[in-house]
């Protein structure tokens, strides 16, 4: 039953990393080509499973939701009831699993919550690492089009060639903007439709000067060649508070994760022994002023740490 239980999770987590895996290499294409028609036919019925019981899945109407936003910026190939599909199934995997080793509802209930949390945690993630990729590829693109604008080329036909000549994820927004405006919306549109999906103060920056040149006019192909070197220096000072707010970053992760884990281990090895901090008075006054305790120290991290370029 164990041994069980513990595959189920393994393939699930596999399963999982393949789907939220990064963008697709040259030599990854390759090698999908050259796979059977039996691979693909398992695949597909891998796929189905998770499609399928999403559909018991009740769909939410109206505004849509912070988790539902960080899928949609991450680019995951998922709607929001298959993470929910994940999210549960993940999370009962995990909670039988550590209920089947320690036969303790506590600790079970506890990792329960954490696993449910897991794929938001991941999304959110690949959501941060593709606006920081598009940020490094922002700079390089707006010279390519400042470039070509003094070519000759149009701004279309700029943007145009930043899809055709740069990688992902720059080339795919930029591919997904001239396609909405080849259906009809406006170039501001457009130019807002890709700044509500990369939350990126770099590209604000960049649109908002596409935009006001359009109404004041201007020499664009200049003031293109202004914000890549603000961008860019921007970026240099980003890195260096980065490096300088790292041990701080770091100092407020262990001081937020060490009371919690040190709490699991005594209470796997001395249960009556940490007990005492909720069945007394005096306990529950020091487990509460430790939280208390804790929230201050990290908001007072938090504000010392991010820093408002």
């Amino acid at each position: 039953m164990l041994i069980l239980i513990f595959f189920s999770i393994f393939f699930l987590v596999f399963a999982i990393f393949l789907v939220f895996q990064g963008k697709e290499k040259p030599i990854d294409r390759l090698k999908e080509m050259d796979k059977s028609e039996k691979n693909k036919d398992e695949e597909i019925k891998k796929e189905s499973i998770i499609k399928f019981l999403a559909r018991f899945i009740p769909k939410k109407k109206g505004k849509r939701t912070q988790l539902e936003d960080n899928i949609i910026k991450s680019d995951i190939p998922l709607t929001l009831e298959e993470v929910y599909v994940i999210k549960i199934l993940l999370a009962a995997l995990v909670t039988l699993f550590i209920y089947a080793i320690s036969r303790d509802l506590l600790i079970s209930s506890f990792l329960m919550v954490i696993a449910f949390y897991v794929p938001d945690i991941v999304i959110l993630k690949k959501k941060k690492d593709r606006i920081k990729e598009f940020d490094l590829q922002l700079v390089e693109a707006i010279t390519l089009i400042s470039n070509s604008l003094k070519a000759g080329y149009s701004l279309m036909q700029s943007i145009a060639v930043v899809k055709d000549e740069m990688m992902e994820p720059i080339s795919k927004e930029f591919n997904r903007l001239l396609k909405e405006i080849s259906l009809g919306k406006t170039e501001e549109e457009a130019f807002l439709d890709l700044q509500n999906r990369i939350d990126s103060e770099d590209l604000k920056l960049f649109i908002n000067a596409l935009l006001i040149q359009k109404d004041v006019g201007g020499n664009l192909s200049e003031i293109l060649d202004n914000i890549a070197e603000t961008i860019r220096e921007r970026q240099k000072l980003k890195n260096e508070l980065n490096a300088l707010t790292a041990q701080g970053k770091l100092t407020g992760l262990i001081i937020s994760l060490m009371p919690i884990f040190l709490a699991m281990i005594i209470y796997s090895f001395n249960r009556e022994y940490i007990m005492l901090l909720f069945t007394t008075k005096i306990g529950m006054a020091m487990v509460a002023f430790g939280v208390v305790s804790q929230i201050i120290g990290l908001i007072i991290i938090r504000k010392i740490i991010n820093i408002d370029l």
